[in-house]
């Protein structure tokens, strides 16, 4: 049983989580998005109501359906008694000697009912917390938190998931003859579906870059093997990896396959962009008779290649504004000094323009510089 003390030290984590941060983050952030999600399916139908009472009496009414439609049809039943039973409380007459005995009973067993079906959906929450958590620690062993060290190439790398796991990848391989094997890319779908999508490709990059490392046949690997757990498999019609596939020479040559991904960017030592590595194509595990073009090109002595995932341009702040390709640009010709530097200008710009709205994609960034030969 709780002891007072126990009782008192929640109390007081209660009151210290409690600032004026965390209440604008609830009302901001939590609140909007839950009223968001139980209104997603009648949003338009509301918004075209033209009479604001109309539209909040059908609002209140789709917010109680949104809610009530993911519970279980028991805890709906739990739920309608303690709603039945808080009713009543209103409608009974008064005891015989004028107490509020019969309402105050009603009242406490409402209370009850709604305390039994909160516990219930927090044992559900914790358990599949637990599971989140396990896998989040399995996909942070997959996206390298230390990356390689080069005589010739210089890295870095930013990954901020939306959820609890997420399905961006990057991922470098140091080659015997000194060539760079690069993936960098995004899986479909976000959570627990994209984590394992994410772990399936870098599993599948990783043996065939030990056979041929060659962008080619990296591609049809990935996509043989995607196509077996996407349209028609178990992960169902919408799983996929839009990425980028890239061999890189000591010399600065380099070959790259882009399969429905944002396209690289080459930036010259003055931050300017002066190439956009890729567009359009299908992405991996779309369909299986597929052959993307193998581009060429050059990575001149102190060049950088920068990659980013969507979630970085398609980013909304909380009035809706985008936080777009301009800004990426503008940061990358401030920050050109050094990929770390880059990368960490990038996200620190992210994390300005998001405020405390989280973001709603996983988001990834990575750099690569050619060093200047003795550098």
């Amino acid at each position: 049983m709780p002891s007072r003390a126990e009782w008192e030290g929640l109390v007081s984590e209660t009151a210290r989580g409690l600032g004026a941060r965390d209440v604008q983050g609830f009302l901001d952030v939590d609140f909007r998005r839950a009223v968001r999600v139980f209104l997603a399916e009648h949003r338009e139908e509301l918004d075209a109501e033209p009479v604001r009472w109309k539209r909040a009496l059908r609002s209140a009414n789709a917010l109680l359906y949104g809610m009530v439609r993911r519970l279980t049809p028991v805890r709906r039943l739990l739920f309608a008694l303690a709603l039945l039973f808080s009713l009543l409380g209103f409608l009974v007459p008064r005891d015989a000697d004028g107490g509020e005995g019969h309402r105050f009973g009603l009242a406490l067993l409402s209370i009850l009912v709604l305390l039994v079906l909160l516990g219930l959906e927090l044992v559900d929450k914790l358990h599949f917390r637990d599971e989140l958590l396990m896998a989040r620690d399995l996909q942070a062993d997959l996206v390298p938190s230390t990356l390689p060290e080069s005589p010739v190439w210089a890295l870095a790398g930013f990954n901020q998931v939306a959820n609890t796991v997420g399905g961006d990848l990057y991922d470098f391989v140091p080659l015997p003859d000194g060539r760079l094997a690069v993936l960098f890319g995004d899986a479909s779908g976000h959570g627990m579906a994209a984590g394992l999508l994410m772990a399936v490709t870098r599993s599948a990059f990783r043996t065939q870059v030990a056979t041929d490392p060659a962008p080619g046949p990296v591609a049809s690997a990935l996509n043989r093997i995607l196509c077996r757990t996407g349209p028609g498999g178990s992960a169902g019609s919408r799983a996929f990896f839009a990425g980028i596939v890239l061999l890189l020479a000591p010399d600065g040559r380099w070959s790259a396959v882009v399969a429905g991904h944002p396209p690289a960017l080459r930036l010259g030592p003055d931050g300017r962009v002066r190439e956009r590595i890729g567009a359009g194509a299908y992405p991996f595990g779309i369909r299986e008779r597929v052959e993307w073009p193998v581009l060429e090109g050059t990575l001149g002595a102190d060049e950088t290649l920068l990659f980013h995932s969507d979630g970085l341009p398609e980013a909304r702040s909380a009035s809706g504004e985008e936080f777009g390709d301009s800004r990426i640009e503008e940061a990358a010709a401030r920050a050109i000094a050094s990929p770390s530097l880059l990368v960490s200008t990038l996200a620190a710009e992210l994390r300005r323009f998001l405020g405390i709205e989280p973001p709603d994609d996983d988001v990834s960034i990575a750099a690569i510089r050619r060093k200047i030969a003795g550098a």
